[in-house]
């Protein structure tokens, strides 16, 4: 099968014959922690959750991947990948050949300077997350987590999944977001939508977050 026509910038630098799409069903693993790294990739289609197991057994949700997101860039440079991929819904992924995609930053400089920009973000992007994830207050981390994925004026943050999901991915229970949810509907903090939220409470937001509002959505994710 041929590989899509609107591929990220990396699969330009790597022969097209190398380039593999792949299909997952929902819940189908697509890597697992420890294993060899064979590959990096581009989300086309669908929703990726990238885990990390802890010692004493917890998952962490280290990212979820979106259409047009590339994931595993970090990856490129170590032996085994350090997070489960796992498709949340039936999904389609472009892989690009960790070897090949190597071979090509060695002879483009210019490429590898560009490479090293995307990882440079991912830095400040978990720098955000880390950070997120410190308010204690579960309804002051929601409202930050909106902040950061809102644009336009109104600010509305757009949902391409469930809040069981956000409930993962910023570190709350799904009781706890919920709760969360509810006191800041009561408050008039937000105005919910199906699709989207509109975040009313965001100037306080603005001034403290302004290092970080450039980041979101992230657009990609190291593992």
């Amino acid at each position: 099968m041929s590989p899509p026509k609107q591929l990220d910038v990396w699969t330009d630098l790597v022969a097209a014959e190398s380039i593999r799409l792949r299909s997952l069903a929902s819940g189908q693993s697509l890597f697992q922690q420890g294993e060899p790294v064979s590959a990096l990739y581009r989300l086309e289609s669908g929703r990726v959750r990238l885990v990390r197991h802890t010692e004493n057994g917890t998952e962490v949700v280290v990212h979820i991947a979106r259409p047009g997101e590339t994931f595993a860039e970090a990856s490129a440079f170590a032996d085994a990948y350090h997070c489960d991929a796992v498709a949340e819904t039936a999904s389609r992924v472009v892989a690009m050949p960790k070897a090949a995609f190597l071979a090509a930053l060695a002879r483009d400089p210019e490429t590898s300077v560009r490479f090293a920009r995307v990882l440079a973000r991912q830095v400040v992007d978990l720098r955000a997350r880390i950070e997120l994830r410190n308010i204690r207050s579960a309804h002051e981390r929601l409202l930050t987590w909106l902040r950061l994925r809102a644009d336009g004026n109104p600010l509305r943050a757009a949902l391409d999944g469930t809040w069981t999901d956000v409930a993962a991915e910023i570190g709350l229970t799904r009781e706890a977001l919920y709760r969360a949810l509810a006191k800041l509907d009561a408050e008039g903090r937000i105005v919910r939508t199906r699709r989207e939220v509109l975040v009313r409470d965001w100037p306080e937001l603005v001034r403290k977050w302004q290092p970080y509002q450039d980041i979101a959505p992230a657009g990609t994710a190291a593992t």
